[in-house]
């Protein structure tokens, strides 16, 4: 009885308690809890539509190596005027999962989605799990793993991180951390880009 009486007196804290449990033990409660921060607008992905010219500070990455889920091969270095938009992330990771969704919605709102490359690499080379996650939350994005070395100014080990080359094979994009990147400005970046 005193139990129960406890409780009742202090009803707020059991929740609270209960709450950071689930968030703590979850990484679909986190990553749920870190979509609904994303959706204040605080983590928008900011992409300048604007292309320059100017060669000055424009990296060019040297090339890397991707394979698909199904054995199809991406290598960087063939780009045949293509965009590569590359995320590096992984199942057990809650921003990772918190911003799938957005890249999902950015890649079907591209309009030349055939020069448009969406290489989700699986940093863990969980290929089975990562497939069977995308098919559980209906993403149709590509699984890959790397199968050459990445340079650390594309990935430097923090999750996620996504990178955008352009056609011209330079480095125009560079993002650590979750980002939302279904907003105007993304999808018109790389609308541009892939003209």
């Amino acid at each position: 009885m005193k139990i129960l009486n406890y409780l009742k007196a202090n009803i707020g804290n059991v929740f609270f308690i209960l709450f950071i449990s689930v968030v703590f033990f979850s990484t679909d409660a986190r990553a749920f809890l870190i979509r609904g921060l994303m959706f204040t607008g605080l983590f928008n992905a900011e992409a300048s539509v604007e292309t320059e010219d100017s060669g000055s500070n424009k990296t060019i990455p040297p090339p890397m190596i991707f394979r698909s889920e199904n054995g199809e091969i991406i290598n960087t270095a063939e780009r045949n005027g293509k965009v590569y938009f590359i995320n590096f992330w992984a199942t057990w990771c809650p921003p990772c999962r918190a911003e799938m969704p957005s890249i999902n919605t950015l890649a079907s709102k591209i309009t030349n989605k055939d020069k448009v490359e969406f290489i989700m690499v699986d940093v863990d080379a969980k290929v089975k799990s990562s497939v069977a996650y995308m098919k559980t939350n209906s993403f149709n994005l590509k699984v890959y793993t790397s199968e050459s070395g990445i340079p650390e100014n594309i990935f430097g080990g923090s999750l996620p991180t996504t990178a955008i080359i352009g056609p011209d094979g330079t480095l125009v994009f560079h993002h650590t951390g979750m980002a939302d990147y279904n907003n105007q400005k993304m999808i018109d970046f790389l609308n541009t880009l892939s003209k």
